[in-house]
């Protein structure tokens, strides 16, 4: 029997992406837990909870090896290396132990892809990523960290024998399922701000798009993935594959920006349904909500991103939500974010 470990299974991705896990058969499902109401949770779907310190290498190991997993999905951290390191070393010491093939799954994100991180061409996750990755000098000096972390995960799978795979969601809507965190990231900021400011901004410019996924689009390419492991397929891993983009289309931001303004202007949420230009001192406030320094409010509700996942449709994943969808639930996702941000 095959043993996966996942963590942040209490997330907004995770935890959607557990509820599918559990119906794979002959699979023992592992799952990183913080508290005891996590780990009953876990248990009464029938996965068994395990609780370390994700930043004490000495102990994952331990647990990777005592277990003997042989599959981890960590969505828990995309910024550092130390997880995923400990990690890998872990399954290397397991596949020798045991002959087995070890499969270590990093999830990323869109950002380290763009403008964000000074790239400014559209990539297709079946080309030479990794060399542009690690060619990439980010603008922002903090946005380098996760770029680095996603290329010394495929050069230590590598060198070690450990199949890598570098998971990257896009921004991501949909009504999570899980049983912790129910709402996204990118979306939610825009809402957040809008409730604070009681005003919605244009912080990218007209014609900037990102890459967009509907939440069950984003855990069938897991699926998929998962799956072609566990019936021992060669699933494209390391440098000269492992990259999955789950993107199933861009988005405009002035459309996104747009539509939550309406729909919160509707709810007598903001002042006023148009979407202005930030001045300077709005880009102060805005970064005062979202918690950072002014460069955190592009890279959170900005940015131009364009990537074409072709990697995951050779496996089988066939996306069903487009942009068009996306549009048409803005006022149903706003609703939902609004609940859940006021528990």
């Amino acid at each position: 029997m095959t043993r996966l470990l996942i963590t942040g299974a209490s997330g907004y991705l995770g935890g959607t992406l557990l509820n599918d896990l559990v119906t794979i058969p002959n699979l023992e499902i592992y799952a990183l837990v913080r508290t005891e109401s996590q780990a009953s949770t876990v248990r009464n779907l029938g996965v068994r909870p395990v609780e370390f310190d994700l930043m004490d290498q000495a102990v994952i190991q331990k647990v990777v090896e005592e277990f003997e997993l042989t599959v981890i999905l960590h969505l828990a951290d995309a910024f550092s290396f130390v997880p995923p390191e400990a990690f890998i070393r872990g399954l290397a010491v397991v596949k020798r132990r045991t002959g087995k093939d070890v499969h270590f799954i990093h999830t990323s994100g869109a950002k380290i892809f763009s403008s964000h991180t000074g790239i400014n061409q559209r990539l297709n996750d079946t080309k030479d990523v990794y060399s542009i990755q690690k060619a990439t000098k980010a603008p922002i000096p903090f946005m380098q960290k996760p770029v680095d972390t996603v290329t010394s995960v495929l050069e230590l799978g590598d060198e070690l024998g450990v199949r890598t795979y570098v998971y990257v969601p896009p921004m991501v809507h949909g009504l999570g399922e899980g049983f912790g965190n129910k709402i996204s990231i990118q979306f939610v900021r825009i809402v957040e701000i809008g409730l604070a400011l009681k005003r919605i901004y244009q912080v990218a410019g007209d014609t900037d798009e990102w890459p967009m996924c509907h939440l069950k689009d984003i855990t069938t390419l897991y699926m998929s993935l998962v799956n072609g492991i566990l019936e021992g397929k060669d699933v494209p891993h390391g440098k000269k594959g492992g990259y999955y983009f789950a993107v199933n289309g861009e988005f405009s931001w002035k459309k996104l920006y747009e539509g939550i303004a309406s729909s919160m202007s509707r709810r007598g949420l903001v002042d006023d349904v148009a979407v202005i230009q930030p001045s300077a001192q709005d880009y102060d406030k805005m970064a005062q909500v979202l918690g950072g320094p002014k460069a955190i409010v592009d890279i959170s509700v900005a940015g131009r991103c364009a990537l074409t996942g072709d990697n995951g449709r050779r496996l089988g994943w066939v996306p069903k939500y487009g942009v068009d969808h996306l549009y048409s639930v803005i006022d149903e996702e706003v609703e939902f974010i609004i609940k859940h941000l006021k528990k």
